[in-house]
């Protein structure tokens, strides 16, 4: 049965569409059956994935149709509901129902056997779609710019998640978006969020301007620029969310595409995102703990999940 994940923030401009969009292909790079479903109205996650979709996630809600028959398929092990405008108009329909809090759950179920992941691409309010995907996840994760806003804004959602669900325990990982390492306040609030959520905050997504160019370009991060900081670190959290899902997929992870393979001897067909496990014969310097490793587009990182301390280089050794 599929995990129903909702990757929620109240704020708006803070990379929720980005990272649905690259955890996910990440986790189809594994090998992981997924399914996305845009609930905001803006509709970003088809543009993201450069697909066009004749039919929403609207015609689920009002007109009651199978969101089976709404799906398109954007890439190898990878399925989108689209969303658009007509989702305001959806919104309002459900508020009628008496079972309004429970509709994506009711739309969901069926699909779930079909998945490994199931992700819902949330607005930045509190909607009724957004309230709905909040009882129907099993797990939430909140990315989060690392701004004095945001921070603040952090602890009335994960208060808010506590009423909607009873427990924060559905909170799986908080990911820091757009953090610039040169900023002494990003370094100083990425601290705060250590100190406060410990071992849910993942290591950082950096400032980089590929991220942005593969949306505009309807490309995941690992087609448009696989070596890029913010492949780099889109695939080590996917990497730490799967060990935290005991995640192993049941079928070969699809083949990468050409664009997406690193050059030079590097690029000899090896996968994006690919799992290590422990390395057994070296420990973290920092801390002592054991050493985990990936490789990613033709790096190779080490990296310890209990500190955070990171080491990467190319596979052929040039770097």
């Amino acid at each position: 049965m599929a995990r129903i994940v909702a990757v929620i923030n109240l704020k708006g401009g803070i990379g929720k569409t980005t990272t649905v969009v690259n955890l996910s292909a990440g986790l189809a790079l594994k090998g992981a059956r997924v399914l996305l479903i845009d609930i905001d109205a803006q509709g970003n996650l088809a543009m993201a994935l450069g697909v066009r979709a004749r039919r929403t996630l609207y015609e689920a809600i009002v007109e009651h149709k199978p969101l089976a028959d709404l799906r398109i398929n954007a890439r190898p092990n990878l399925d989108l509901v689209a969303a658009d405008e007509s989702l305001l108009l959806a919104q309002q329909a459900m508020a009628g129902r008496a079972d309004w809090v429970r509709v994506l759950e009711q739309l969901v179920r069926p699909l779930r056997p079909e998945y490994d992941f199931i992700f819902f691409d949330c607005g930045g309010s509190l909607t009724v779609l957004n309230q709905n995907a909040l009882m129907a996840a099993t797990e939430v994760i909140v990315p989060t710019t690392v701004e004095p806003f945001s921070v603040r804004g952090l602890e009335k959602l994960i208060a808010q998640i506590a009423r909607v669900k009873g427990s924060t325990s559905v909170v799986r990982a908080i990911i820091p978006t757009m953090v610039d390492p040169r900023m002494k306040q990003s370094i100083e609030l990425l601290a705060h969020l250590n100190r406060t959520y410990g071992r849910l905050v993942m290591p950082p997504v950096r400032v980089n301007v590929r991220l942005s160019e593969a949306a505009a370009v309807g490309k995941t991060i690992y087609e448009h620029d696989p070596r890029s900081r913010g492949a780099l670190d889109y695939a080590q959290i996917v990497e730490l969310l799967s060990k935290e899902w005991h995640f192993q997929p049941a079928r070969p992870a699809p083949p990468v595409p050409a664009q997406a393979r690193p050059a030079g001897p590097a690029g000899r067909g090896e996968p994006i995102v690919t799992g290590g496990g422990e390395v057994q014969t070296n420990t973290c310097p920092n801390c002592g703990h054991s050493l985990q490793r990936a490789t990613v587009a033709g790096y190779r990182i080490t990296y310890c999940a209990n500190c955070r301390y990171r080491r990467q280089e190319l596979i052929n050794g040039g770097g």
